[in-house]
This record gives structure tokens, sequence and C-alpha cells, in this order.
């Protein structure tokens, strides 16, 4: 498999991981949610109330934990296929995002941020960059074995 079709393969992944985020962050919450207000984005729309009509019930970590690190992991998997071979710079871009992150749950958490600082979102971040680093220990040896 080529780099570039294996580029190519990962920027599809991550855009997956990340509309589904958007779909379980959209579908499972209540439109009073900060985001949407930081955002100028106006919750009760016709997409939106399109999406909220088709959704499934999840269970609670699905609802409020998995976005988290789905999103974190499009992120992840976005740099890589930019950054691949360039693990100084990946990594300068990748770093700040884990740490800030964990920090504002922990900021949440501790009441200095408006949120709920969920001690599981930060599980969940930790194993999205284990995630991360096997999937890219697997693509290195893919590439490896293919050339």
């Amino acid at each position: 498999m080529s780099k570039a079709l294996l580029n190519f393969i990962i920027i599809l992944v991550s855009a997956f991981l990340f509309l589904s985020a958007v779909y379980i962050y959209v579908s499972n919450r209540s439109g009073d949610m900060a985001l949407y207000s930081w955002l100028g984005i106006d919750y009760n729309n016709y997409f939106f109330e399109l999406i909220r009509n088709h959704s499934c019930r999840l269970s609670p970590w699905a609802k409020y934990n998995l976005p988290d690190g789905l999103w974190m992991l499009s992120f992840l998997l976005f740099m890589e296929s930019v950054w691949g071979n360039e693990k100084r710079l990946k990594w300068m871009f990748c770093a700040p995002i884990i740490i800030f992150a964990v920090m504002i749950e922990l900021l949440q958490y501790k009441g200095f941020f408006p949120g709920t600082g969920d001690v599981l979102d930060i599980v969940y971040y930790i194993a999205t960059v284990l995630l991360f680093l096997l999937l890219i220990n697997l693509k290195q040896k893919c590439y490896e074995e293919n050339n």
C-alpha cells in the first residue's frame, strides 16, 4: 500500500470519527450547552431537529464520554496524516491539544471552568492516546512490510 493511499485512508477514518462524535453530541445533548452559544449555533434549526428526531438511545458513557475520545482520536489521526514522518512537528501540535483537553477537564472538576469535569473524560483521553500510538505503530509496520 502506498504512503499516499494510507494517508488518504487515515484522513477518511479521521473524518468518520469526527462526524460520529458530532452526531452523538448533537443527537443526545440538550440545546442549552455552552458550546452552541460559543459557536453561535442555533440548536433549534431544521438540521439539528432532523438529527435529534433520528437519534438512537445511548448509554451514558457513549453519550457523554465517547465523543471526547472520538474527537481526540480524529485530531491525532489527522495530524498523523499531515506530519507522519515529522515526529517533532506532529507532537508539537498534538501534545498541546492533549494537555489542553486534560486541563479543561481538571478546571471543570475544580469549578474554575463551566462544565462537569468528568474523570472518565480524562480516562478516555488517555485511552485514546494509547490507541493512537498503537495504530501508528501498526501503520509503520504495514508501511515497512510493503516497502
